[in-house]
């Protein structure tokens, strides 16, 4: 009886580090309901204490997805910038900008996918242009989901932090 109530208590213990580990996710999802595919980029500070940040892009997000911009990023501060595909409306080439705010500047490089170091001034082929803070956490990561919306003017963004560093 003893053993059963010992493997009883351990399964228990076991799917409560379960849980409290799923909890403590840092998800960083962007939501797509614009009528036409969104690239996405993001900038963050680097982890090395130095006053560096890192800026990468592109994601695709297709109308009406979501996805998770990299599973391996935990950051505690988060910027974005999203731009749409070219699309037409009212006899003229239009893209749809999110981001530009002015929160903060930072390298992109609109012809390919881009990794800048350094990226709060203007590296290699480069160009700077203003991101949006999305969030920001004192905890140990930044949980963030940003939808832009169908209208293309808003966006909703929602933040959780997972636990602070103990």
């Amino acid at each position: 009886m003893l053993a059963v109530k010992t493997r009883l208590c351990a399964c228990l213990i076991g799917a409560l580090c379960l849980c409290a580990a799923s909890s403590a996710r840092a998800d960083i999802v962007f939501c797509n309901q614009f009528p036409h595919l969104v690239y996405v980029a993001v900038a963050y500070p680097q982890t090395d204490g130095s006053d560096s940040w890192i800026s990468r892009g592109w994601l695709n997000v297709a109308t009406g997805d979501c996805s998770e911009f990299d599973t391996a990023l935990h950051v505690k501060t988060l910027y974005y910038r999203a731009e749409s595909v070219s699309y037409r409306e009212g006899g003229h080439s239009v893209r749809t900008i999110w981001g530009g705010r002015g929160d903060g500047s930072f390298a992109i490089w609109e012809n390919d996918n881009f990794n800048y170091w350094n990226a709060q001034t203007r590296v290699l082929n480069s160009t700077l242009e203003t991101f949006t803070k999305a969030g920001e956490t004192t905890g140990e990561a930044l949980s963030v989901r940003v939808t832009f919306e169908a209208d293309g003017i808003h966006v909703t963004t929602t933040t959780s932090n997972s636990a602070p560093s103990k």
